[in-house]
Formats: structure tokens, C-alpha cells, sequence
């Protein structure tokens, strides 16, 4: 290999769908770069697994919806087909050795301190992600504070009951495939606010869920 070979225009870190997209692009504009990727694959969140069972099992991010055009665009591109989410049957929500289906992507709640509880999450996830500017999370009032919180301390403050915590612990598994723990609230409530707030990102009625 020659001191040639070597050479790079630009270094890529990380072998997710940002960083393999930016290789890409810089590649489609004549420069020469490497992507450094520290796993044994690439794809970063997005990460299928096929196995005699079944076709595919999705266990990272794997659906799609409006105004994501660009990832949209790109599946496009490589003949990736997109479908609709089911909506036909129920749910089924797991909880303490028991199933329980219900046809909405809320459980069914009887309790009206649950049904309190639940309205005042909403409520303050949707107040504290208006304090934070799109562009600029760093610069939300409350920036510092909430980027030392992580979103399971979050719950720690807002939950009344184990019944929302619990949801409020499967809403961030479901959505950035990470422990309430490993996430910052400041990171989290700014990526709840991109995606259009919390109900449009955990729908599958023209929301963040409509396609796989």
C-alpha cells in the first residue's frame, strides 16, 4: 500500500445512517473519505436480524414517517420498501406476567389518579420542549440543569404512579431504543420537539410510526 493509499480528504466517525449519508455525499462530490466505524457492522441504531423463524426482526430504529424525507428519499434510492404499520388488531401491552390488548397506542386506564398523572407528563414534557429552540437546544433556559438530568431522574420528579412511569420508561425504549438512564432530558425533550411532539412521534396515524 502506498503513502497514497493512505490519504484522505475527509474522516467520517461512526458508520450510522448519518455518517455513512455524509460519506456518500462527499464521495458524489469527487472527495476521497474513510468512515471509521468501532463495531463489527455498520447501520449504527438501525440493526436487522434474520434468522430461520422469521424474515427479519428489526432491533433498533425501523420505522418512518412524514417530513423524514430525506432517510424517505434514500430508501428510494436503494429500492427499500416501505409498508404501513397494522392497525387492524389490538396492542398488547406487557405488564407484571399479564398481557392486556387495547386498540389505541395508550393502555386503558380506569384510575383517574393514573389518568392525572398521565395528562400532567404530557403537559410538562410538552411545556419544557417549547423552552428549547430547534437549532439551538444549548441556549434553552433550563439547558445546563436539563442536560445533567437524565430522562429516568425526569420521571423521578414528574411520575405520581408506577402504571405512567412504566410507560414513560417503554416511551423512550420505543423511540431512541435506549435506557431512560442513558439519555440526557435536555437531548431527549429536543428530540421529542423535532419530531413534532409526543404524539405525533409515537403514532402511526401520520406520525413517526406510519411505515417500517
Amino acid at each position: 500500500m502506498t503513502e497514497k493509499d493512505n490519504t484522505y480528504d475527509v474522516i467520517v466517525v461512526g458508520g450510522g445512517l448519518s455518517g455513512l449519508s455524509a460519506a456518500k455525499l462527499l464521495k458524489a462530490n469527487g472527495l476521497n473519505p474513510v468512515v471509521l466505524e468501532a463495531r463489527d457492522r455498520v447501520g449504527g441504531r438501525t440493526f436487522t436480524v434474520r434468522n430461520k423463524e422469521t424474515k427479519w426482526v428489526d432491533l433498533g430504529g425501523a420505522y418512518v414517517g412524514p417530513t423524514q424525507n430525506r432517510i424517505l428519499r434514500l430508501a428510494k434510492e436503494y429500492g427499500v420498501q416501505t409498508y404501513k404499520v397494522n392497525e387492524q388488531e389490538s396492542l398488547v401491552h406487557y405488564v407484571k406476567g399479564k398481557t392486556h390488548a387495547f386498540p389505541r397506542f395508550l393502555p386503558p386506564m380506569w384510575n383517574p389518579f393514573v389518568i392525572l398523572d398521565f395528562n400532567n407528563l404530557w403537559r410538562n414534557w410538552t411545556q419544557m420542549g417549547e423552552e428549547i429552540p430547534r437549532e439551538a437546544p444549548w441556549r434553552a433556559p433550563h439547558a445546563e440543569e436539563w442536560d445533567k438530568m437524565s430522562m429516568l431522574q425526569l420521571f423521578d420528579k414528574l411520575c405520581w404512579t408506577s402504571t405512567v412511569r412504566r410507560f414513560a420508561i417503554l416511551f423512550v425504549n420505543v423511540n431512541v431504543t435506549s435506557e431512560p438512564h442513558e439519555v440526557s432530558a435536555l437531548w431527549f425533550l429536543w428530540y421529542v420537539k423535532q419530531c413534532g411532539g409526543t404524539m405525533r412521534i409515537f403514532s402511526t396515524t401520520n406520525g413517526g410510526q406510519v411505515c417500517v
